[in-house]
């Protein structure tokens, strides 16, 4: 009775329903913002959140502290609703955040899959290639990275447009600090901006689309403010670019087969992305996934005019073994006799030691590789001496007496990694002059040997010739693609859309609404919402003010997808374009450096806010 009781009286005390842009009513959110819950939640989200701008700083992935967050709050929104003897508000309100959250990640998904596959068929570099060959002054330059930053990242992503554009810059620059510096800043800019008129542009603007708070159509509205946010910077930071004439890199790389189809395909995915929206009134991203199937029967062309037919892709590009680790897997666990027969019929070149460091195998791919003869090497302990001019330690010599990473890490600093394969087994990289011709780049594997009753009875070691790996690995595969997404931010994704969903079923967005878009007003909010996004990514912002749905002009929402498209540049950490360069040019393109015209950035920032307001009244 007196759970009952509670539950009508706070029913009754609910302070807000929240509605959905269709007009229909969701789930009716109770008022916990004064509770136990709720300040944890918010406390959680605050700490998990503070983890994420130090992600090259702690190397701790952005994707793990929203995950574990987002994860927790919805277990105290459970919690907050059982206690009131409800136990279905939850279960369909954290359902409503999973829909959401899967549109977007299948369109994301898709997006990035026919970029990698770009990138793969070489349609990046040789853009790249391009402009570094073309004897360009560095203020011609500037320019043209920075229009092509504003262009490309429409339909590209202003991340994926940001690297490329800053490998040009880099190969250009060289040692010219200062323009390295100007021109990353320019690009970062110019990426943003470009972003901001397009759904494809940035995750913001396709949360927009896909909310139908905007139409596809309707985003070129703010193109004129997303220039003036680019131009207005770049013709101030012109007058600090020399002039001069750096020396055209020779460099010139030719675009794999089928790599112009891909390009028209993902340009038809789009178109199909935008019919499925418009005319079947479906979500975009259906339509992004049937772009992905036009890409998945063009990869079996490929594959087949490459001459793949008797093999399968990966499973989501599933890593490879090479010839050497599948070597190891199947010498692993067999006695002395068995390997003996085994090792000479490897196509890959390998030798065993025994306990005491005695060359007991020397195999017929080992002799081809080195030019010596087993019979030179078996009984002795001269396993270095092909590889090196003097007498040290092998790989297989440091895994036999169980060396640990730091043994590992004297003899082959920065060069080494562990065996995800195989037990106690390390792969280390290195060049060597002294093999064939020209000298080689050769990638050993070396795991210890044990008997039947679990003991070390010797080591091996396989040798493999990277260039010949290379050729192997060289072809186009779907799978592969779709596996080198960028997953730590589709998983971040969804723990700020979670975490996000669940502080509004606490009802603080609510709170935020009210003081935002009713004390402030919708103009100073949502310029501020660009603000905020400098600081704080603006995917949770965005997310935020979706689900906020505060009741306003079309124009505002132009003004705040805009904003949240373009305020990032205020800071170089503002974005995922300016963090990437920051890795990219570390060093010359920094925090204080991009600071250092932050004034001038402004300028830009209130400018296009101004542009908007002027060009778009009638949608005020």
């Amino acid at each position: 009775m007196k759970k009952s009781f509670l539950l009508c009286l706070a029913l009754l005390l609910a302070p807000v329903l929240v509605w959905a842009s269709g007009g229909e009513a969701v789930h009716a959110t109770i008022d916990f913002t004064k509770t136990i819950y709720g300040y944890l939640g918010v406390g959680l989200f605050v700490v998990a959140y503070a983890l994420v701008p130090l992600e090259n700083t702690i190397h701790l992935r952005k994707s793990k502290p929203v995950l574990l967050a987002a994860g927790i709050i919805w277990v105290l929104v459970a919690l907050a609703y059982l206690n009131i003897g409800d136990t279905h508000t939850a279960h369909e309100a954290i359902k409503d955040s999973l829909l959401e959250y899967a549109e977007l990640f299948l369109f994301l998904l898709a997006a990035m899959t026919y970029i990698n596959a770009m990138e793969e068929r070489n349609v990046f570099q040789s853009l790249r290639a391009f402009l570094v060959s073309k004897g360009f002054t560095l203020r011609t330059l500037f320019w043209i990275t920075g229009l092509l930053a504003f262009l490309i990242s429409p339909v590209a992503d202003n991340l994926t447009t940001a690297l490329l554009m800053g490998a040009v810059i880099m190969s250009v620059g060289g040692d010219n600090k200062k323009f390295v510096a100007l021109a990353c800043i320019n690009i970062v800019i110019a990426a943003n901006a470009g972003g901001a008129f397009s759904p494809f542009g940035d995750i913001t603007t396709l949360m927009v689309w896909q909310k139908g708070k905007v139409a596809f159509h309707e985003f070129f509205d703010i193109f004129i403010p997303s220039l003036v946010n680019w131009l207005l910077p770049a013709i101030c930071m012109n007058f600090a670019v020399e002039k001069s004439t750096p020396r055209a890199l020779d460099e010139k790389v030719v675009m794999k087969y089928g790599a112009k189809v891909i390009i028209g395909l993902f340009l038809f995915t789009i178109i199909t992305a935008v019919c499925f929206h418009n005319f079947l009134h479906l979500p975009p991203a259906a339509g992004m996934m049937l772009g992905l199937g036009y890409l998945g029967f063009w990869s079996y062309h490929i594959k087949r005019k490459e001459g793949r037919m008797l093999f399968y892709d990966n499973i989501l590009g599933a890593r490879k073994k090479s010839t050497a680790q599948t070597s190891l897997s199947v010498l692993q666990g067999k006695t002395h006799g068995e390997i003996t027969e085994l090792i000479e019929g490897l196509p890959t070149p390998a030798f065993i030691v025994n306990r005491e460091h005695v060359i007991t195998h020397w195999n017929k791919a080992l002799e081809d590789l080195t030019g010596v003869s087993a019979k030179e090497k078996i009984g002795t302990n001269e396993q270095w001496k092909p590889f090196y001019a003097k007498e040290r330690l092998s790989l297989a010599d440091m895994v036999l007496t169980n060396g640990s990473e730091d043994l590992i890490d004297k003899f082959y600093h920065g060069k080494h990694m562990v065996n995800n394969f195989l037990d106690s087994a390390y792969d280390v990289s290195n060049f060597f002059p002294t093999i064939g011709e020209k000298g080689a780049w050769l990638s050993f594997t070396a795991a210890p040997l044990k008997d039947e009753g679990g003991h070390i009875v010797g080591a091996i070691e396989t040798i493999e010739d990277m260039n010949e790996f290379q050729k192997t690995t060289k072809n186009f595969d779907i799978m592969e693609r779709i596996s080198r997404a960028e997953w730590d931010t589709l998983l971040f994704f969804y723990g700020v859309t979670l975490c996000v969903g669940g502080l509004g079923q606490f009802g603080y967005l609510h709170l935020v609404s009210a003081f935002m878009y009713g004390d402030l007003g919708p103009t100073i909010a949502n310029s501020s919402v660009g603000v905020l996004s400098a600081i704080v990514d603006n995917i949770p912002v965005m997310f935020a003010v979706l689900k906020m749905d505060p009741v306003m002009s079309h124009g505002q929402w132009l003004l705040v997808t805009l904003t949240a498209g373009v305020g990032g540049s205020l800071l170089s950490i503002g974005s995922a374009a300016g963090v990437a360069l920051m890795g990219t040019a570390r060093g010359v393109y920094t925090f204080g450096v991009h600071l250092k015209w932050a004034p001038v950035i402004a300028l830009g920032y209130v400018a296009s806010i101004l542009v908007h307001l002027l060009v778009n009244a009638r949608l005020m």
